[in-house]
């Protein structure tokens, strides 16, 4: 399966994705509509619209709100049909490991009849975060795709503390192992901690409309208690714990079975709500308005980043950075920083405190200083943009230690990607088969390993993450890559 991807500002708005079957396999292929192309080509010609392509989407959008047009509702359309195919294929490589039941054609299909309403699917979107619209509705299909899996199977989609008493038993284990790369004796410990959640944390009034709460720090005193209790009829076979380090396995637990069961699905609504205040501004005032709020959000963030530890930065590089597993970031920062983590759950109390200090300078720093009335509403709103902050600062981070890289190689090494680029085809086979991500890759990581003093275990999981990174950096800098080579 592939799928060429359009650079072109009329094809970006005036084709659609067709999918046809040859010889037992899928073939892609697009398709202009003659009247949205000369359509395109007068407001491009008649300068009506600026030439850039968020932009038009973004002014598009805009106008639908309010305004009925039938060809900027099917411009709409068939910019999102790139966001259709990438969300399906993301959401069909995640899930097919856990439940193979559905074809990508299934998902594709899916993910068209959501971009068919493109107003209600982007009805949240005003780029606070300067997200990219396809961005975005990419991350808002991968949503819906999945929702529409759990329905079939009869899930619905939990809250973390709900998804915890939702998986049984035997999904318990598999997310453990399969996520966490848990086993053994750590395996059991984990596995033995949930199940005294379980017992112990019932809520008395099960709505389902209602999300389960957080447990309180008296259900985590009872629940370390009563594992306690348990590992004395076994011998003494494991250490005693505390409510502090049952609380910590809890939410390793937690972002294991979230990826287990919901793979890989970042941006909650709540982050992508509209945080604007003053919806009477006219357009270019809102953007004005939300690229301030952004500017300010981030610098608050930059700046008390920038004073963490070095094992701290380190941490979230690996994390949300590489995307390597929390357990393999506890091999590999075991050896050279002994005494900042050597256990699993001391890796998420040390997530959990730089999170607590991030959101802490954000409330002095906005909420404080700006005499804002300080409520729980207000905190929550703040928590939500964290994790997605993070992502982007380490990938950022990172993103310029590989240009660094990039410029090192020699003027025929970069032609040669130049015209890898110019001729790549969007695959939808995840085999890796680019000798430039590659040289590349192993080039970052040797960087990273001296720069930061770490050894990396030879595995294929972390070989893998290094490549996709590599991947996500080329196809990001596709453009500036070509015409600057």
């Amino acid at each position: 399966m592939k799928m060429q991807k359009r650079t072109n500002l009329v094809t970006q708005f005036s084709s659609f994705l067709y999918v046809k079957e040859e010889s037992s396999s899928l073939i892609t292929y697009w398709k202009i509509t003659p009247e949205l192309q000369r359509n395109m080509e007068l407001l491009l010609k008649q300068q009506i619209i600026c030439a850039e392509e968020d932009k038009i989407a973004q002014e598009f959008l805009q106008w639908l709100k309010n305004n009925q047009d039938q060809l900027k509702y099917k411009h709409l359309i068939a910019y999102l049909q790139e966001s259709c195919f990438f969300a399906s294929k993301k959401v069909y490589q995640r899930l097919q490991n856990y439940w193979d039941l559905f074809t990508w054609l299934d998902y594709f299909q899916w993910a068209n009849l959501l971009v068919s309403s493109p107003v209600q699917l982007l009805s949240k979107y005003d780029g606070n975060f300067k997200f990219k619209l396809t961005t975005y509705a990419t991350n808002k299909i991968e949503c819906q795709l999945i929702d529409q899996a759990y329905k079939y199977m009869g899930w619905e989609r939990a809250s973390d503390w709900g998804l915890l008493r939702q998986l049984n038993v035997s999904n318990r284990r598999k997310c453990l192992e399969k996520i966490g790369g848990l086993k053994g004796s750590n395996l059991q410990k984990y596995l033995l901690i949930w199940e005294c959640f379980n017992l112990i944390y019932q809520p008395r009034v099960m709505s389902k409309n209602k999300q389960l709460q957080c447990p309180s720090s008296s259900h985590y005193t009872q629940i370390s208690n009563e594992y306690n209790f348990l590992i004395t009829k076994q011998g003494n076979i494991f250490s005693s714990i505390n409510s502090d380090d049952c609380e910590a396995i809890l939410l390793s637990c937690i972002d294991f079975a979230r990826q287990y069961c919901n793979p890989r699905t970042i941006i909650s609504d709540k982050y992508l709500d509209n945080l604007s205040e003053d919806m009477s501004l006219d357009f270019q005032e809102e953007k004005d308005y939300q690229q301030t709020q952004w500017d300010l959000v981030n610098n608050i963030l930059t700046t008390t980043f920038s004073q963490l530890t070095m094992a701290q930065k380190i941490l979230f590089y690996l994390w949300k950075g590489i995307e390597i597993t929390q357990i393999e970031i506890v091999l590999v920062m075991s050896k050279n920083y002994p005494n900042f983590v050597t256990q699993q759950y001391q890796l998420a109390r040390e997530i959990k405190l730089v999170r607590k200090i991030l959101l802490e300078s954000l409330i002095e720093k906005i909420l404080v200083e700006q005499k804002v009335k300080l409520t729980k509403a207000k905190i929550t709103d703040f928590k939500t943009p964290l994790d997605s902050w993070l992502q982007q600062h380490c990938k950022q981070f990172l993103s310029t230690k590989i240009s660094c890289i990039y410029e090192s190689l020699s003027m025929e090494e970069k032609e040669n990607i130049k015209q890898y680029l110019i001729n790549k085809n969007w695959s939808f086979n995840t085999k890796i088969d680019n000798q430039f991500c590659l040289k590349i890759a192993n080039l970052f990581q040797e960087n990273i390993q001296l720069e930061f003093n770490l050894i990396f275990p030879e595995t294929e999981h972390i070989k893998v993450s290094f490549i996709h990174l590599i991947e996500e950096w080329m196809t990001n800098y596709t453009h500036l890559l070509i015409n600057n080579s």
